[in-house]
Order: C-alpha cells, then sequence, then structure tokens
C-alpha cells in the first residue's frame, strides 16, 4: 500500500493516503498502545512516512493536501490511544519532520507550491480567472495544513511552542491584507487551533495576531473570514490574559457590531457570542466590571442567544452565562431574568429532543449542549 502512496495517477495517490490512515486506525484499535503492544507501529509508521514524502516529493497540490490530512487522522488517532504510541511518534521522528514540511508549505517552499504566486495579486481578463483558479489550489494545500498542524500541536502540548514560532511568522503573513480572503480565514483557522492545543505558552503571539483579527471583524467581505476571526479572537483573549487586556476594548467594539441583527449571517452571530462569553468571563469577570465594556457587550451577548446555527460554541457561550451568574457582580443583577430565561430555552429545547429522539450510545445532536453546562447553579 505504501507504494501505491507513490503511483503515478494523483488520484491513486490520493486514494492510497486515506487507505493507509484506515489501516494504521485499524491496527491501533486491534493493538491499543496502553496495553504497551506496539505492534500497530508499523502500520502508523507507514502511513506518516507516505504522508511526509508526499510533502516533500510530490508534485500534486491535492495529493499532498490528502496526505496531509490522512497523516492528521493518524496523529489523532495516535493520540486519542494514548500510550506509548505518543512516544513513537516523537522518537521515530513523525512529529519534527511532519511539523518541517508543514512549515514548507505556510513559506511556499513545498514541491507542490512551484510556481505560486507567494503574494497573489490580480490580473486582467483570463488571467484573473487563472489566477483564481491557482488561488483556489494554493487554498486546498493550506487546508491540509490547517488539519495536521494542530494534530501535531495536541500531540506535543506546550513543549510546542518553541517550535511554532517560525510556523507562526508564516501563518502573519498569510493573514496579509494582500492576500485573497480564503487564504487569510485558512491562516487564522489554523493559528487558533494550535493556540488552543498549546495553551498560555502561546502568550507572546497574541498581541502580533489580536490586530489582524481586530481588522477582519469591522472588513472581511466573506462571512467565512469573519467568523473563523470572531472565534479566534474569542480564543485569544481567553489563552493571552494580561497579554490580551489592551485589545479588551477594541474587541468588545467589534463584537457589538457582529452580535446585532445587522450581522446578516447567524453562524457569525454565533461565534460571536461565544467570542462575548470568553471576553467577559476572563479574568474573574473583570471585564464586566468595566464601565466602557461590560454594561453593553453583556446586553447585546444576551440578546444573541440561543444560539442558531454553531451549536460547537455552547459550551463558551452557555458557559459564559454561567460564570456571570457564579461572579455575584451588581452590575449582573440586572440581567438575571434574561440569563434564567436563556437557560430554561436551552434546558426545554434539549428535554424536547430528549424526548422525540432517545440519545444513542454514540450520541446525537441532542448532545450538542454539554451537560455541565446545564447543571445546577451553586
Amino acid at each position: 500500500m505504501g507504494n501505491m502512496a507513490d503511483y503515478m495517477h494523483e488520484m491513486v495517490r490520493m486514494q492510497a493516503h486515506a487507505a493507509l490512515a484506515r489501516l494504521a486506525q485499524c491496527a491501533l484499535l486491534g493493538a491499543p498502545p496502553p496495553t504497551g503492544n506496539l505492534s500497530a507501529m508499523p502500520a502508523v509508521d507507514a502511513a506518516l512516512n507516505a504522508a511526509q514524502r508526499a510533502m516533500l516529493e510530490d508534485d500534486d497540490r491535492d495529493a499532498v493536501a490528502a496526505a496531509m490530512e490522512a497523516a492528521a487522522e493518524v496523529v489523532k488517532s495516535v493520540g486519542a490511544a494514548a500510550g506509548g504510541g505518543i512516544a513513537h511518534l516523537h522518537s521515530a521522528g513523525h512529529i519534527t519532520g511532519l511539523a518541517d514540511h508543514c512549515l514548507a508549505v505556510l513559506e511556499g517552499r513545498a514541491m507542490c507550491q512551484e510556481g505560486e504566486d507567494e503574494e497573489g495579486g490580480g490580473g486582467a481578463g483570463g488571467e484573473d480567472e487563472e489566477e483564481d483558479e491557482e488561488a483556489e489550489l494554493g487554498q486546498i494545500v493550506l487546508e491540509g495544513c490547517a488539519e495536521l498542524l494542530p494534530a501535531l500541536a495536541t500531540i506535543a502540548g506546550a513543549s510546542f511552542a518553541p517550535a511554532f514560532k517560525p510556523h507562526f511568522a508564516a501563518l502573519l503573513r498569510r493573514t496579509g491584507a494582500n492576500r485573497p480572503e480564503g487564504q487569510r480565514s485558512v491562516a487564522y483557522a489554523t493559528l487558533v487551533e494550535v493556540v488552543r492545543a498549546i495553551g498560555s505558552a502561546a502568550t507572546p503571539v497574541v498581541p502580533l495576531a489580536l490586530p489582524g483579527c481586530l481588522r477582519e471583524l469591522r472588513a472581511a467581505e466573506t462571512a467565512g473570514l469573519r467568523r473563523n476571526c470572531t472565534y479566534c479572537a474569542g480564543v485569544m483573549v481567553e489563552v493571552g490574559g494580561a497579554a490580551a487586556a489592551p485589545f479588551h476594548g477594541a474587541l468588545a467594539q467589534a463584537l457589538a457590531h457582529l452580535l446585532s441583527s445587522k450581522e446578516p449571517d447567524r453562524g457569525v452571530r454565533d461565534n460571536a457570542a461565544s467570542s462575548a462569553a470568553r471576553l467577559l468571563s476572563v479574568d474573574g469577570c473583570a471585564a464586566v466590571r468595566n464601565p466602557a465594556v461590560g454594561p453593553p457587550l453583556v446586553s447585546l451577548f444576551l440578546a444573541a442567544l440561543p444560539l442558531v446555527e454553531d451549536f460547537e460554541e455552547a459550551a463558551s457561550a452557555y458557559g459564559g452565562v454561567c460564570a456571570l451568574l457564579r461572579s455575584g457582580d451588581p452590575g449582573v443583577s440586572a440581567h438575571v431574568p434574561r440569563m434564567l430565561q436563556v437557560i430554561g430555552q436551552v434546558a426545554a429545547e434539549e428535554a424536547g429532543k430528549e424526548a422525540e429522539e432517545p440519545i444513542t450510545a454514540q450520541g446525537g445532536e441532542a448532545d450538542r449542549v454539554p451537560a455541565e453546562v446545564l447543571d445546577p447553579l451553586p
């Protein structure tokens, strides 16, 4: 199967990478590393070595993207299995090797990116159409990186922070105003997931990344970019602590627009709600006591609930409501009826779904609000 990942036809190579990843996952299920049995590692090695060869040598962007996505699935599966598999990824050089290849992609140095216009730019007539197609192909590889790099950071944890510095610099260049919006959106999506995985060790990058996020909240034309940057800004504030404090006021102002009915995309509004919850909850709900930030933002935040589209933000958004209630801050008192109304709406909606559709062992739509969010308040 490893040889098929080097086959002359790119479609075969793409399918081979996917098949290698599935074989590795099956091997991990059959011989879980926590038992001390590392017999699944040859299958893991085969999949990840094939991915590294593709990132280094393959000139087809679709094939490289498929290889990166397959590698991400394998890395996640090894992480989920835990045990000696994680140590093996380090000792076998997979973490370092894959991270180096991700950096080459972010910097535009990969074999499949030869001839790519690194700075973007416009053309005329038929050139515009060709450049749009080229930009789409270039974005495909970046999307593969958006899957793989956070998976590597999750495995490595805070120790990945020093190695992430060149990746961050490359991602920041990809967020420049001269880049296509799709590329900027993927760059921010990658950045925020790596920051989440690294945690507080990523604090130094927060004041460098937030200005670009705030710019996009005001100026981005596409909902996808606004959505990613809204989410990114909220996570940055949550992780950055004191380093993000100077941006609290500007972020509150930007969120005020996105939380209102002026924002046409409901997914963006849901992400703005979770971002507002993060901002209001940090440092013991300190932002609530800031007269320039707290009162107007709390009102807009609660008015935007319950969530309608992006239920992955349920834990942050509704957890923020609970955090405000627990804070006991006098400025929150006037909003308690609305908070209880929101919690009641969500609880009733979830109870109705449980009655209509039993929850299976695998979970489902009824699981979209984590149980801890709906726990009784003290």
